[in-house]
């Protein structure tokens, strides 16, 4: 995205900028940092063709006399990473009412400079900064370092082997990754201690290696991505049962878990006509840890994890992954009972159109499309997107939030082979577990839930949404004990969430306990007017409290508002004391006249 020159800053503001600076307590006992820094900003404002390179700062900025070689020596981007903190601590200190913000991108040796709006926010307003998203090349080239069994057991051993080889596989099945052979890991396991000496041995960009730990019953897998420099850029851990007899399967899906989380998404690397650039891979941890934070669905992560995604669009406004981020967070957020869900919505449809401009060709881009159009209730423009991501290529996202649109409409057959193709994909995801438990419910297939989720855990831990569906299934069986047990067990760490406590009063409500029910929701005021809460979440708690009119009454303002998650009440067994009530079917009608 090329910059803005609307309100240029001038050359003698920039300037009038670095002196304060390098006048600073914080520079002015870093003659190195601030050498750095003077010379470029001066190259950056004089308006010199040749682009400043790493090379070049070497040697003119730290005195590297021939030959100097900067992929064996890191001086240049080890002062950049500090100048970078340095700028940061000083703009949050002695630097926070400067007019002027000068910072540097990861990844690029060029400033950026920005005018202080008087909002605080900031513009940039100068500074041809390239985003060196991409490089030429083929795809990913990536190495596998063979996996460390630290526990010594038989079984831990077969496991450490077998990931190893499956990694290497489902890499290779993946497109945009080209894999280093596996004879040639072999050949150079002794040195997999020293990453960057193995990267440029192999030429790669990134290395794959990892542990396995068995204890007692379960076997745990810890893979790790580590760049070529030798920087860790992302960690990941899956837990399973440590069973003999499904060991291959368990194995292939310890790897395409990991795989489908950290894959390629750019379609220009997926289809093998380029590399990974330097500000792709600066901001790669970020989104991994973003993307984490959304995988956990809690409404702090969430959160977190879009303030994450924020700043990579910020870092990199031209790279796509972070903005599918932002659509899913908004998603997220807008069927976990927000209020004002449709704004929710249409900040999702911004971010997921911005992903579509600059990337057409992602598929997670038109999975996020996909679901927008089924929050906005237009159902034939929702399932072309949905079928536009599969065509691009699978993924578990997508697989898993087409099953939820088919969900909505009932059709409940095509559903769950679009789930069990996500679940083959990542059995260990929580968005994965919470998927098929909401699925059972809805398509009231009971039983198959307790089986599903039968203890110990295949797959890791339950989390809390899941012991939710569950306990409205014990307590739709007439099993009132059981869902109040698991109703107790979310109440003692749900915090203050509306959304949370609201499904934990309609489970008491449900299994017989209304005192309690009506205890939680007067305390947390889920009924009241202006309730941080949708009006559907609160339809749902009225009917639960047998509280029939305000149900019906709540459902037609959500129908006013058009709240992302109406269309799920044609579904719902929670509304089945009401499923015959004409304004109800009135309700289900118009919504199903508003998508035609």
């Amino acid at each position: 995205m090329a910059p803005s020159y609307q309100n240029r800053v001038s050359d003698s503001a920039i300037r009038q900028e670095l002196s304060r600076i390098l006048q600073s307590p914080m520079f002015a006992q870093s003659d190195r940092l601030g050498r750095f820094l003077r010379y470029t900003v001066e190259h950056a404002i004089s308006g010199k063709d040749e682009p400043l390179k790493e090379y070049v700062i070497g040697t003119e900025v730290y005195d590297r006399k021939p030959p100097y070689h900067p992929s064996q020596d890191s001086i240049v981007r080890t002062e950049a990473r500090r100048l970078r903190s340095k700028l940061k601590e000083y703009y949050e200190s002695e630097g926070k009412d400067d007019p002027i913000f000068i910072y540097f991108r990861p990844g690029t040796y060029v400033p950026v400079f920005r005018m202080k709006d008087s909002d605080a926010s900031y513009q940039v307003v100068t500074g041809n900064i390239p985003e060196d998203l991409f490089l030429d090349g083929t795809g990913v080239p990536i190495a596998v370092i063979p996996f460390l069994d630290v526990s010594g057991h038989p079984l831990s051993r077969k496991y450490a082997r077998g990931v190893t080889d499956e990694l290497v596989h489902e890499l290779m099945q993946s497109a945009g990754c080209r894999v280093v052979s596996a004879s040639s890991i072999a050949q150079l396991e002794a040195q997999a201690s020293d990453v960057p000496a193995l990267a440029r041995k192999l030429g790669v960009q990134v290395v794959f290696e990892g542990t396995v730990r068995e204890e007692g019953t379960r076997v745990r897998v810890t893979a790790r991505i580590v760049n070529a420099d030798g920087f860790q850029l992302w960690s990941q851990r899956f837990d399973a049962e440590a069973n003999s007899t499904n060991l291959f399967t368990v194995q292939e899906q310890f790897a395409s878990a990991l795989v489908s989380r950290v894959r390629p998404q750019q379609s220009i690397v997926r289809a093998a006509e380029a590399a990974a650039g330097p500000v792709i891979f600066s901001v790669y941890p970020t989104i991994l840890k973003g993307e984490a934070l959304l995988e956990e669905g809690t409404t702090a992560d969430v959160q977190s994890a879009l303030a994450r995604f924020r700043d990579v669009t910020m870092i990199a406004p031209g790279y796509a992954r972070p903005y599918t981020g932002i659509a899913q967070c908004h998603i997220w957020t807008a069927i976990h009972g927000a209020p004002q869900s449709a704004e929710l919505v249409a900040r999702a449809r911004a971010a997921a159109e911005r992903a579509l401009e600059i990337d057409p060709e992602m598929i997670e881009a038109h999975a996020a499309m996909g679901c927008v159009q089924a929050l906005e209730w237009n159902w034939k423009d929702a399932e072309a997107s949905f079928q536009r991501a599969l065509e691009l290529g699978s993924n578990p996202t997508s697989n898993r939030q087409f099953s939820m649109f088919l969900t909505m409409l009932g059709r409940f057959d095509e559903a769950w082979l679009y789930l069990e193709t996500a679940q083959q994909i990542d059995p260990f995801s929580y968005l994965q577990k919470v998927a098929c438990a909401r699925f059972f419910y809805l398509s009231r297939r009971f039983e198959e839930a307790f089986e599903y989720f039968s203890e110990p855990p295949r797959y890791g831990a339950v989390p809390q949404e899941v012991q939710l569906y569950l306990a409205l299934i014990h307590a739709r069986l007439g099993r009132y004990d059981e869902a109040r047990k698991l109703a107790l067990q979310v109440q003692r760490i749900a915090g203050a969430q509306p959304a949370l406590r609201s499904f934990i009063a309609e489970l008491f409500a449900l299994s017989q306990d209304q005192s309690t029910a009506e205890a939680i929701a007067n305390q947390s005021g889920l009924r009241a007017k202006n309730a941080l809460l949708s009006k559907y979440r609160q339809a749902l708690l009225a009917s639960a409290l047998n509280d029939q009119e305000s149900a019906i009454s709540l459902l037609q303002e959500s129908f006013t508002e058009k709240e992302a998650e109406l269309p799920l009440l044609a579904v719902d067994p929670r509304f089945d004391s009401i499923r015959e009530n004409p304004q109800f079917r009135k309700l289900v009608e118009n919504i199903r006249a508003d998508a035609d």
